[in-house]
């Protein structure tokens, strides 16, 4: 995984998938077995290799059948055909992504009726009504499912940077990057998707198959005690479509974003998930050790992990929080503990 300036490059086998910044651009890389990235496709403006040739083949024609702005063009402009045409403000012309995924709503919704006035009101109602909201979306995370369909979640500008998921709300796109269409689209607030999310979590990580421990990362659709914790927190939820748009928010995965340490395997181990688990994100310290407990004797105490310094925090009222990064298959972890106006403390734990 490649981190820089908050893009997150996603890796599938021996392509990259990454976003351009300030772009609704998915970038296609191929690793050569020399280490050397090759741009294979651009998936955004267009879609096809050749729809870029194609529409600008005809780009000379649509410039002077619009009389209005023929003017407007200058010698340059007309030369260089749809791309001067398509960055001019008020341009019609809209992202071959954006027009499949316009394509499909109004597919799905023209679908829902028989009845052509109850057809024309369903339309009305929930195409054009909310067309443009659909028009101003915008590409925000993505990842591969498997080698040719992409998980893309769509959200608007200002949803990006609120936690407000009600004003806000998100929207989840399956793009089949051979056909170039979009299959499947979903609310962050579907059932359907939730569902799918909770009986197939599996199929979400799309993992090398080179590495077979990738394959053994304990989840709610492969792990019993996952599934149980689940629905202990969906039975307190008192808002299901909230707990829907909460275990969504995590989609779509982040590459490595799941440790495949056994340590993690719920099958194996018990511990406080409020302090410590597979997810790598920042959790709340304490100046107490994870305890690890052993899921076949329940009582019996395996190891312990205490991050910080290891006589504790001067001040307990301090609020620390910490990370772990845990090797794949050996019994190594570090753990990062980060506490406000103090210096990181970064501890090596080895199990003997």
């Amino acid at each position: 995984m490649f981190r820089s300036s908050n893009i997150v490059s996603r890796i599938f086998e021996r392509q990259i998938r990454t976003p351009a910044p300030g772009t609704s651009t998915i970038h296609i890389l191929q690793i050569r077995d020399s280490g050397n990235l090759v741009d294979v496709r651009a998936i955004g403006a267009f879609c096809r290799e050749d729809d870029e040739l194609f529409l600008n083949s005809h780009a000379q024609c649509m410039v002077f059948v619009d009389k209005s702005k023929q003017h407007d063009l200058s010698a340059n402009q007309v030369e260089n055909g749809l791309q001067s045409h398509q960055n001019m403000p008020g341009t019609p012309f809209l992202s071959g992504i954006k027009q499949r995924l316009l394509s499909f709503i109004f597919r799905g919704i023209w679908n829902e009726e028989t009845d052509h006035t109850m057809r024309v009101q369903c339309l009305k109602k929930k195409f054009y009504f909310h067309f443009q909201d659909y028009v101003d979306l915008s590409m925000s995370k993505v990842q591969f499912l498997d080698r040719h369909h992409l998980l893309i979640k769509f959200g608007s500008v200002d949803g990006g940077v609120s936690r407000n998921t009600d004003h806000h709300p998100a929207f989840f796109a399956v793009y089949n990057m051979e056909t170039t269409e979009v299959i499947a689209f979903y609310q962050n607030s579907a059932d359907e998707l939730y569902f799918l999310f909770e009986q197939f979590c599996d199929h979400f990580h799309a993992t090398s198959r080179n590495l077979l421990y990738m394959n053994f990362i304990s989840s709610h659709s492969n792990n019993i005690h996952a599934l149980e914790q689940l629905r202990g927190i969906k039975n307190k939820s008192s808002s299901f479509s909230q707990f829907v748009k909460k275990m969504l928010t995590s989609l779509p995965f982040s590459c490595q974003s799941q440790s495949p340490s056994p340590y993690f395997d719920q099958c194996l181990f018990r511990f406080d998930e409020k302090l410590i688990s597979a997810a790598d994100r920042h959790r709340q310290s304490t100046d107490h050790p994870i305890k690890f407990i052993s899921r076949k004797h329940p009582n019996s105490l395996k190891f312990k992990i205490k991050p910080g310094p290891e006589a504790g925090g001067l001040d307990g009222r301090t609020k620390k929080i910490s990370s772990f990064l845990f090797h794949p298959f050996l019994p190594l972890a570090l753990s990062i503990q980060q506490t406000f106006l103090q210096p990181s403390v970064v501890n090596i734990h080895f199990r003997r």
